[in-house]
Order: C-alpha cells, then structure tokens, then sequence
C-alpha cells in the first residue's frame, strides 16, 4: 500500500479529504522515454483505466484510450498515469498508478475527423516476460539468490531495483532451457527463497520481498461502513471450503544433492477443514519444487498450505477511488449487511481514471483452516 502522508500533509490529512462529502478527483498522465526520463505531460488521453492482480504473472495492466497526434513513439514510450486529491485546505496530493508499455492498436478515425487509438498496456514484467535467454542459462552453486535476480533484471535493462538481501545461496547449479523468460527465472529463484513474485510498484520499480502471511500482516488500512463510509451497499461473500486439501507434499529432487521432502498436515481441531475435524485426509497432489535448503522447503509447504486454505472466504466490493492501494495489501473491512468485521488481503483492483467511478476489489479473508 503506498504511503498516504505525502506533500506534506498527514496520513490523516489525506485519509480526511478521501473520506470527504466533497472529495474532488483529477487525472493526469506523463510519458516517459524508454528508460523512465520524463519527455512530457500528456494531454490527448482521452479515458484510461488500471487494474492490478497480485496473483497474475503480469500484475498491472492498463487502458488508455489517446487522440493520436503523433506525440508517442508506441514501440518505446510509456505512460505514468497519476490520481490527484485535492485536498480541504485548497492543495493538492499526487498518486502513481505504475509506469506501462504501450501496444500498438489499429487507429481510428470519427466523424469529426478524430483519429484515436484504445491501447492495452502492461507494466514493466512485460519485459521480463517477452526476454527469454538465447542459450541455456545457468547459475552456479554458491551463488547468492538476490545477487542471481539482481543479474537477470540488470540484463534486462531493469536497473530500477528493490530487492530484500537474502544470505541463502544455491546448494547445487540450476539450469534453464533456451528459451526460458526472464520472469521464470527470476520467480523460480525467489520462490525458492519463499519470497513472493516479482513485482513492479507504481513508480516502475522492481520489487522483490520474503513472503509474510496476510495473518502475519498488521492491517494498513481500515474499511468501515459508518458515516465516513466510502463502500457502496453492494457485495458479494463467497464460502466455499469443500475441496480444501489438509496435507501437501513438497519434494526436492536434483542429481547433485540429496533430495529433500516436506509433508505440511493440517491437524489443528479448531480448523473446520482439518484432518482431525473432517475425519479424513484430503491431499494435495504431490509437488516437486525448487528450495535452498529444508527450512526454504518447510516454508514453502506452510505457505501453500495457507495459500490454498485462505480461499475459504472471498467478497467482492465497490468503494469510491482510494488510489493508495498497490500489491496485496491488507486491511480490516467492516460492512454490517453480511456481518462481515475482520481482516482481507487483497488480491485485485480496478478502478476507471474518471470522477466519480467506482473501484472495484477482490478480497480474502486472512482465517487459519
């Protein structure tokens, strides 16, 4: 979630003139060079919207539909949309909705002689997707796993890097085919460390972070249906707990070590899907996965454990634009009509760039089952 103090006004400031009567939205887009460099403030985007799925490959896609005055340069440009608050004093604050490439879609002309183009556009994993390596690539045992990532995202010309250190490193050499994306790569190294997949923020930064379970999380955000209310009446709640596993088998199985495996049961009598409450064992089919060691093993199997249990409640809902919200981010929800009060990680949003529309979001209830 990014930070709401900003401009120097407080996080309560900020949450204040979101959470007013009268709150007041404005949009603007910039276009950015091939390396970032702010060329020019944009102003033939005639409509534009982001949405973000924390659980995709690409995360942050975009819309954007343009008067083509032959301004961008579509093969290399990107666009930075940002939200603008004004806020109760009369100034403003700015938020960045992430830096994208642009496809190239048909032109279109009206009847007033307009010529438009309503382009699809990506943040910048795309890069990463579309880079596959030209011969087998290889890293070397004893190679640290961040030093590995940090390697692929700087062939890629990705520079822009906020990656957290790790001391682990690669018991044995790993191998991909030619042809591999970058982005495999670079997400089967961080899985094996138990960080979560790459991400890019709303800056165009690449992020790379251990995995912390949402019930780990403390809540950054506070979601309630009182006076301040910024959620429309309408939701939808989702229980579903049948086809829960209780037991998953991770293994590790390379020829120059010994392999590993890691079985995670759930046996807890409090968990409605556990073995000790459903009276029988439901497994997950057996996996073969890549780990540093026993312990990056262990997390694993105790993070797809909770991955796989946490769909045990999910609510759709709408709220005005709160254009703060980034990747998987955790906060408290309130809403009395389908007594809900408890604490979701977020797994999508979208919302339109134009006052007042609505913002979508896709929620998981953070339960131990």
């Amino acid at each position: 979630m990014q930070s709401l103090a900003r401009n120097g006004y407080t996080a309560e400031q900020v949450k204040a003139a979101l959470h007013s009567d009268t709150v007041m939205l404005t949009f603007r887009y910039d276009l950015l060079d091939k390396v970032n460099a702010f060329k020019k403030r944009l102003d033939n985007v005639l409509a534009g919207s982001v949405a973000y799925n924390a659980l995709a490959d690409i995360k942050r896609t975009a819309r954007f539909l343009v008067e083509d005055d032959g301004t961008i340069d579509f093969l290399s440009d990107r666009i930075k949309p940002w939200v603008r608050v004004l806020m109760l004093d009369g100034g403003w604050v700015e938020f960045p909705q992430g830096v994208f490439l642009l496809t190239t879609p048909p032109r279109k002309v009206d009847s007033a002689g307009v010529i438009t183009r309503d382009v699809e556009a990506y943040d910048l994993l795309q890069v990463l997707a579309d880079d596959k390596v030209t011969e087998r690539y290889t890293v070397i045992a004893g190679t640290n796993y961040i030093a590995a990532v940090r390697a692929v995202l700087d062939g890629a010309g990705l520079h822009d890097q906020n990656l957290n250190p790790t001391t682990k490193t690669l018991p044995a050499d790993r191998d991909w085919d030619l042809g591999t994306p970058k982005l495999k790569i670079i997400n089967d190294l961080l899985g094996a460390i138990a960080y979560r997949s790459l991400w890019m923020d709303e800056n165009g930064c690449a992020v790379a972070q251990p995995y912390v379970s949402p019930s780990d999380r403390a809540p950054e955000y506070d979601y309630r249906d009182d006076d301040k209310s910024v959620i429309f009446p309408e939701a939808e709640q989702g229980l579903d707990p049948f086809g829960i596993p209780n037991q998953w088998i991770l293994t590790v199985s390379e020829p120059d070590r010994p392999p590993l495996r890691s079985v995670y049961t759930n046996t807890n009598p409090n968990s409605t899907t556990s073995t000790v409450s459903r009276g029988r064992t439901i497994t997950d089919p057996l996996r073969q996965v890549e780990a540093a060691d026993q312990a990056s093993l262990d997390d694993q199997a105790a993070r797809l454990a909770f991955e796989a249990s946490q769909v045990f409640e999910e609510v759709a809902l709408e709220t005005g634009i709160m254009p703060f919200h980034s990747d998987s981010d955790v906060f408290t929800l309130r809403f009395s009509a389908l007594g809900i009060n408890a604490k979701y990680s977020e797994t999508e949003w979208s919302m339109d760039l134009k006052a007042g529309a609505r913002m979508k979001h896709y929620i998981r209830r953070v339960v131990d089952v």
